[in-house]
């Protein structure tokens, strides 16, 4: 029986808005894998309800990658898609549902501002933890009213009529499979202790996919409880993995010594290299936030507003130019609100001298961001610690100069074409925005370096690095080389 690969795409099919870094490579990823291996990629989701691996039906994975939230409803817009029907209707469930939730949003958003500052974490808390229990639901319910495009018998198994699925077969992974999983493995419940016993069982070879370990080297950036969490996930991944891909050096080296540590197994791993471009878009009008953005230069920063991101250093440094006298271009801040810096958002927002100065976009579509890119005077990325830094190279791939921050992975992305800063150097990040917004020549040296020295990564060539080591395993599966030993159960 043919050697199957499961991409593991639960992250992706619950996820319900435009996507982030993690959701970002595995949608990426995902699309090549199922273009140039379609004969031999199968996509699994857990499902948490049952505790169990089931099939997606391809045809329902392309749709997820289609979509684009920029639009009322689910469209498909990248050029590799397969032809499938589709609608524009705005009266479809899923335009319905977009514009209830952005509804609700700006409701819930609203209300939180009128709290009492001491409950205003708890209560954000809460509403995102209630949005993800609706999106799963939501998900669970729509599978429901609709079989796979493409139904197979191969991959199933029977199960009791209670616990069976009415859409998506149990999962039967054969000995020689390989599995592959990219997404946000922590948020789904039981899915690695599962994975594990499926591998003792059945000898499925699986590889991982780290993004970083940052929530167990510096816990103090997160939630109480990420800590043990994340120990176990990793502590996890060492046990079950055969091979564990890394998305940069600094990554796989922080991964190794914590598996070390602990006395985890520490699999062959290897470091692939991300791709830098946006999915492609319709070239459209930007939307009405974005359209009045572009009458007057502006810098940009992308990424989740978290505290681990360091906005706290840009405001710092715009207030410091600010009462300095100097003129500074409009700020935009791309991304949704994360955890740990309502004080930051409050700062933001009641503090005079900022006003009109910085300005939070979230939700932004791919072609809003994309314009956003283009049209920019040059990007800022002051972040404490990274496992890579996508937004930096999405700047570069657009010719766009970014005053980076010079921790961890970072430097990896460019090298020495571009400008670093330490973090938490505010001084210094003031003079360097001064710099390149009032010299235009040390801003077009800058492009021009990026021009002559950067080389662009295609999410083609990055999938073309994960096959490599999906092939890897499959020489080493054909000639009988050993793997690492598991643990007792």
């Amino acid at each position: 029986m043919e050697q199957l690969i499961w991409f593991d795409f639960t992250t992706s099919l619950h996820w319900t808005r435009s996507a982030v870094g993690v959701v970002r490579v595995e949608q990426e990823c995902c699309r090549w894998l199922l273009t140039k291996l379609k004969d031999r990629v199968r996509i699994c989701v857990f499902d948490q309800s049952v505790g169990q691996f089931v099939e997606l039906g391809v045809q329902e994975a392309w749709k997820v990658l289609g979509r684009d939230w920029s639009a009322s409803s689910a469209t498909v817009n990248s050029s590799i898609v397969p032809a499938l029907s589709q609608s524009n209707e705005p009266t479809t469930p899923v335009g319905l549902a977009r514009r209830t939730e952005r509804f609700l949003r700006r409701v819930a958003l609203a209300t939180l501002n009128r709290l009492p500052r001491a409950w205003q974490s708890a209560v954000r808390s809460y509403l995102i933890a209630l949005r993800r229990t609706l999106a799963y639901g939501y998900h669970e319910l729509k599978a429901t009213r609709a079989a796979s495009a493409a139904p197979s018998t191969r991959g199933s198994a029977p199960a009791p009529e209670s616990l069976r699925h009415p859409c998506r077969p149990l999962v039967r992974f054969q000995r020689g499979d390989i599995y592959l999983t990219m997404g946000l493995d922590w948020d789904h419940g039981e899915k690695m202790d599962v994975l594990y016993r499926e591998k003792k069982r059945t000898g499925l070879r699986v590889i991982n996919f780290a993004h970083d370990i940052i929530p167990v080297k510096f816990p103090h950036y997160y939630q109480r409880g990420k800590f043990d969490l994340f120990s176990a996930y990793f502590a996890t991944m060492g046990w079950t993995a055969d091979r564990i891909i890394c998305n940069s050096e600094c990554t796989a080296r922080d991964l190794e010594a914590f598996l070390e540590h602990v006395g985890a197994p520490r699999p062959p791993m290897s470091v692939v290299r991300l791709g830098d471009a946006l999915p492609a878009t319709d070239g459209g009008k930007p939307s009405p936030e974005v359209a009045k953005l572009l009458d007057a230069p502006f810098l940009l920063a992308v990424s989740t507003i978290e505290i681990r991101k360091n906005h706290e250093s840009l405001y710092r440094a715009y207030l410091r130019l600010i009462e300095s006298g100097f003129d500074v271009p409009k700020l935009v801040l791309v991304g949704m609100i994360g955890w740990r810096v309502d004080d930051f958002i409050y700062s933001l927002r009641n503090d005079p001298r900022v006003d009109g100065k910085i300005v939070i976009l979230d939700h932004v579509s791919d072609a809003d961001l994309v314009t956003l890119y283009r049209r920019c005077l040059f990007t800022l990325y002051p972040s404490l610690y990274e496992g890579w830094g996508l937004p930096v190279a999405e700047s570069l791939a657009y010719g766009k100069f970014c005053l980076a921050s010079n921790a961890a992975s970072i430097p990896e992305i460019a090298g020495g074409i571009i400008d670093y800063v330490d973090p938490w150097d505010v001084p210094q990040w003031a003079e360097k925005i001064q710099l390149y917004c009032s010299d235009p020549a040390a801003l077009r040296n800058m492009e021009q370096r990026i021009a002559t020295q950067y080389r662009l990564t295609s999410w083609e060539t990055t999938a073309d690095q994960m096959i490599a080591a999906i092939e890897g395993m499959r020489e080493c599966s054909d000639s009988g080389v050993a793997r690492p030993a598991l643990a007792a159960s």
